[in-house]
């Protein structure tokens, strides 16, 4: 059976594993410093407005949730987003996503946010779909800037 839990500074290695799974399907290709990339990991494991969400089973890793708690004055308080969200293609089609969504659902409620967002790739039409079936709707366009 899959289980969720937060994820630790011992994991990083099983995030870093999912992470690379999720670059590689949405298509994005390139080097990435390993000690600046390690370093912002633990950065974000060790900060109280990042959590990890770790699906597993067994020692087996099937997803990883990352869900980030910002203040805001527009809300009077806390919302939350989902930053990455990835589940092992040998685990695909079971739930999981959604599991984890409703768990970081439940988190975001417990530390009183206001509203949980997501932004997804505009031509992502599978994950599209998949947060308006989870009840998500959208609000507004977002923008980048390489920087």
């Amino acid at each position: 059976m899959v289980e969720i839990r937060k994820a630790t500074l011992s994991d990083e290695e099983d995030v870093a594993t999912l992470i690379r799974e999720l670059a590689e399907a949405i298509g994005v290709i390139g080097d990435v410093n390993p000690v600046s990339w390690y370093s912002t990991l633990r950065k974000m494991l060790a900060s109280p407005e990042w959590t990890f969400l770790l699906a597993e089973e067994g020692k087996k890793k099937a997803g990883l949730l990352i869900l980030l708690i910002l203040p805001s004055l527009y809300y009077g308080g806390s919302y939350a987003a989902i930053t990455e969200l990835v589940v092992s293609k040998e685990y695909r089609g079971k739930g999981i996503a959604r599991r984890m969504v409703e768990e970081a659902k439940m988190l975001a409620r417990s530390l009183d946010c206001a509203e949980l967002d997501v932004s997804v790739e505009v031509d992502n039409e599978k994950a599209v779909g998949f947060y308006k079936k989870l009840g998500f709707v959208q609000k507004h366009a977002d923008f980048g800037m390489k920087l």
